[in-house]
């Protein structure tokens, strides 16, 4: 009984952390202690151990229940000490990034290739965490505990400068961004929009910042690329300090946006892999885990978009985007309905490589070309059509009848 109850209590503890809005990504897996029910149970998150600290002391133990290992799916007991309290590791959820170092963004605007519009600097300068958090990109839910993300989460601390990714005009500078009544509780806490002096498909384009501490603008002001607007902070719907940031096409809307990592200039010498997976139909598999793993064996996780609130890029019309990714081979992994697909693909720097994965349809080319596809049906093997000939010109059986002249 006693044991039923820790298990549910645990539970419990983390559905709450992980329900927070905007999480934080955290740099090692967490440990529940549990103190044992001698009196009262108890429950607490401590600090990570490190990799040579036992998870129980030596001595007796028991084994409690199995966890599972999320990288290699296989059952792990859980040990512990008889007479000590209980430490619970339920491993790394999903990894944490391995690569907490970038070199300094490419300059804008980089457009190596027709299809990339990397068109923004970096909102936080690169002595800061300036890198999207890896659990919580665009179109996550973050395990299916909030909604669709608009934009991207960048984990910087309190007071760090918030820079303009391009130049334009500040079009919003305050609470209420997304509409709350009162605006005290808009989601978006104290942000900034701003209004780009370029735009694509001849559609204007906005960029957003949010959850700040201290905005430095005022409505109307022009600022350039790089013009420190605010300070991040963690006000709105937010669980601690990090921007959000977002990028509007079109319209300055919530429902008008578009995934920032195919805008941001990656770091020199890194690339982008974009791609959809689709049904045997050709429609998009929403919410589904895929594996991106470098040369060296790391490990980048991705899930495909939600099916709301999100929107596909003009070109790629993809839904699963990973940026930073430092130039070489990757292999990508995903189950559809019980069956493991697995590609191969090379990431060249500065440039998106663009992938497509189709229900029932093992064979995966290293790339896909977004032009040469319908929407979101693919054209995995692309096959001319015959060029076309023309017929001989008919030879006329008698002269023609001349017209009248009116």
């Amino acid at each position: 009984m006693h044991i039923h109850r820790i298990a549910i209590l645990s539970v419990f503890i983390i559905a709450s952390a992980l329900a927070a809005s905007c999480a934080v990504a955290p740099a090692a897996p967490q440990i529940i202690v549990i103190v044992p029910p001698t009196s009262r149970a108890t429950a607490a998150i401590a600090a990570p151990a490190s990799s040579d600290t036992p998870l129980a002391p030596a001595g007796p133990t028991v084994t409690l229940y199995p966890t599972t290992d999320f990288q290699n799916s296989s059952a792990l007991p859980v040990t512990v000490a008889a007479t000590a309290p209980l430490q619970i590791n339920f491993g790394t959820q999903t990894p944490a990034p391995t690569l907490n170092w970038r070199p300094p963004p490419m300059p804008v605007p980089v457009s190596i290739r027709p299809e990339d519009h990397f068109w923004f600097a970096r909102p936080i300068a690169s002595n800061a965490v300036n890198w999207p958090h890896p659990l919580y990109r665009y179109g996550s839910t973050y395990f299916g505990f909030m909604r669709a993300h608009t934009g991207v989460d960048l984990d910087s601390d309190f007071g760090t400068p918030v820079l303009a990714a391009g130049p334009g005009v500040v079009v919003w500078v305050g609470y209420g961004l997304y509409g709350s009544n009162p605006p005290e509780n808009d989601p978006y806490g104290d942000a900034v929009v701003i209004k780009h002096d370029f735009g694509y498909n001849n559609q204007p384009m906005f960029t957003v910042y949010a959850h700040m501490q201290k905005t430095l603008v005022w409505l109307n002001q022009p600022v350039k690329t790089g013009d420190p607007i605010g300070e991040v902070g963690s006000t709105g719907a937010s669980s601690g300090p990090h921007l959000h940031f977002e990028v509007r096409i079109g319209e300055n809307k919530f429902l008008k946006t578009y995934n920032p990592e195919l805008w941001l200039a990656p770091p020199t010498g890194w690339g982008v892999l974009a791609g959809r997976v689709l049904d045997p139909s050709g429609h998009f598999i929403p919410e589904l885990h895929l594996e991106v793993r470098d040369s060296a064996g790391r490990v980048y996780p991705i899930w495909t978009y939600a099916n709301s609130a999100v929107n596909s890029d003009p070109v790629y019309k993809e839904n699963f985007v990973i940026s930073d990714l430092p130039a070489g081979t990757y292999t990508y992994s995903m189950i559809i309905n019980s069956e493991p697909y697995v590609g191969t693909t090379d990431i060249l720097p500065g440039q998106t490589t663009f992938v497509i994965v189709q229900e029932g349809l093992q064979n995966i080319p290293r790339t896909a070309e977004p032009a040469a596809t319908n929407g979101r049906a693919p054209t995995l093997t692309f096959t001319p059509s015959l060029t076309f000939t023309p017929s001989n010109t008919p030879t006329p059986t008698k002269t023609p009848r001349p017209t009248r002249t009116p």
